[in-house]
């Protein structure tokens, strides 16, 4: 009633903006007036944490009840704390990036169907700000070499490099914060900067809009690149279908603002990015290991074998994302698959068979020799010279193993199979195929007359005298 006399006295309609008007221009009350300090301290501290950890008007009330005694009511308050917001309210600037000046990472989730399973797997995603060209590749982790790794593959899509990146304040990069933008930057890191000549720029803590190009992206790709499922055998497959889509997205999509497509742009950005070096970084993770009894260093849980002369040396292990190359005294002494499981033994049989040729009955129950990758003609051929042999035909077939050295694993394992059919289990039969295997028969040529060294052609062999013999055996012939 009140309402209604109010207007009809007035020559003005009653419009929002007239009744919004008239409200906010009212004076708070002495008992608002105490807390609006309060209110705004609290707001301006919510802009440094995390959005979705911040006070909401409800909050902000019974905190206000609580701590301060306020008398007011709850609807108010959410009147107050909604205008005091608006006027904290951030402003965004729209940029446009010069050409080959930069790019922007983030790391992404998404599922996959893995060999029939789904899996979890992790996004690495780059995106050149000018061009808006991506890059997507999966990896099973976010480990700090799957970190280098990806840049590596990156650049080369890219064709070159752009001058600085943009990047969240992730472990793999970052050892601390400091003040301001300043960062202790992990050495790897640092030293993938110095290859490939650019520049780090980190965010602000928790404000991922600063790289809003890639933020965008992870979202982009996890929606129409991995909606429905891919159903792949390998990540090798995943990625080749990942490089597919990017470049088909390329070709169909335009730059915002501009009538050009973004593979046209990129055409372009391409004559801005520095050129490559000449070698790759290398990405790996280095891992100081003692090597035990076994000949067996452990990383992440699993042991990989290396020669047994480096056994209770100290050596460094390269864990690359689907390798592991053990090095020594600046030599590489062993490389392996890596193995992403637990408690696994990698072990390699060439590492032990000097240890083997002074325990030679240890062959048959050796991991190494039980290994699915040693052809299964070796375990049968040493198990026939063993029967026939006993203890010498283990060592004997140690002996056999160790030609690979010379003639590698494929001309050993013919050599084998081929003695095999024959069914004749013997050192020297398998070393007569390998020499004609690998044309080292020994052939005798008499020389000519005229490459006969002058001083050889006077020399004269007498024939031996059979009849001497007689005397030793009494003149009886034996």
């Amino acid at each position: 009633r009140n309402t209604v006399s109010k207007y009809l006295k007035q020559n003005e309609a009653p419009t929002t903006i007239h009744r919004q008007k008239n409200y906010h221009g009212k004076e708070y009350s002495d008992e608002t007036k105490r807390v609006l300090p309060i209110i705004d301290q609290w707001l301006e501290d919510d802009l440094k944490r995390w959005g979705k950890q911040r006070h909401t008007a409800a909050r902000i009330y019974r905190r206000l009840v609580d701590e301060y005694n306020f008398k007011g009511s709850e609807s108010n308050i959410r009147k107050v704390v909604a205008k005091r917001k608006k006027k904290l309210q951030e402003v965004f600037i729209p940029l446009d990036f010069q050409l080959g000046h930069q790019f922007q990472f983030d790391w992404g989730e998404a599922d996959i169907i893995l060999q029939g399973r789904t899996q979890r797997i992790y996004l690495f995603c780059m995106q050149l700000s000018a061009s808006r060209m991506r890059f997507v590749r999966a990896y099973l982790h976010e480990k700090q070499e799957a970190f280098l790794d990806g840049f590596v593959h990156a650049f080369e899509f890219f064709g070159g490099v752009p001058t600085e990146g943009v990047f969240d304040n992730l472990k793999t990069a970052v050892v601390k914060i400091l003040q301001g933008r300043d960062r202790l930057e992990q050495d790897a890191f640092l030293a993938l900067q110095a290859h490939y000549l650019f520049k780090a720029e980190f965010c602000n803590i928790r404000s991922g809009n600063e790289k809003g190009r890639v933020e965008g992206t992870v979202g982009y790709v996890r929606r129409n690149a991995f909606v429905p499922l891919p159903d792949v055998q390998s990540l090798e497959e995943l990625n080749a279908y990942l490089l597919d889509w990017c470049l088909r997205e390329a070709e169909e999509k335009t730059v915002p603002f501009t009538k050009e497509t973004i593979a046209q742009m990129w055409a372009k950005e391409k004559e801005y990015l520095h050129p490559l070096p000449e070698k790759k970084f290398e990405a790996c993770r280095l891992v100081s290991c003692q090597v035990n009894k076994t000949s067996l260093i452990t990383v992440e849980t699993n042991q990989y074998s290396v020669p047994c002369s480096y056994v209770g040396q100290a050596v460094w292990a390269k864990m690359f994302v689907d390798h592991v190359i053990v090095v020594a005294q600046n030599q590489v002494i062993a490389e392996h698959p890596r193995s992403y499981e637990r408690n696994q033994m990698i072990t390699n049989l060439d590492h032990y068979l000097e240890a083997l040729l002074k325990k030679p009955r240890a062959i048959r129950d050796a991991h190494a020799f039980q290994s699915s990758d040693l052809p299964d003609v070796f375990r049968r051929f040493h198990r026939k010279m063993r029967e026939q042999e006993g203890a010498a035909g283990d060592r004997k077939f140690i002996r056999l193993l160790l030609l690979h050295r010379e003639i590698g694993m494929e001309k050993l394992t013919q050599a084998l199979r081929e003695a095999e059919q024959a069914q004749v289990y013997r050192y020297e039969v398998v070393h007569e195929i390998i020499q004609r295997l690998t044309n080292n028969y020994l052939q005798v040529q008499d020389l000519s007359k005229e490459k006969t060294p002058v001083n050889l052609l006077d020399y004269k062999i007498q024939k031996a005298n059979v009849a001497q013999y007689g005397q030793l055996t009494g003149g009886q012939m034996k």
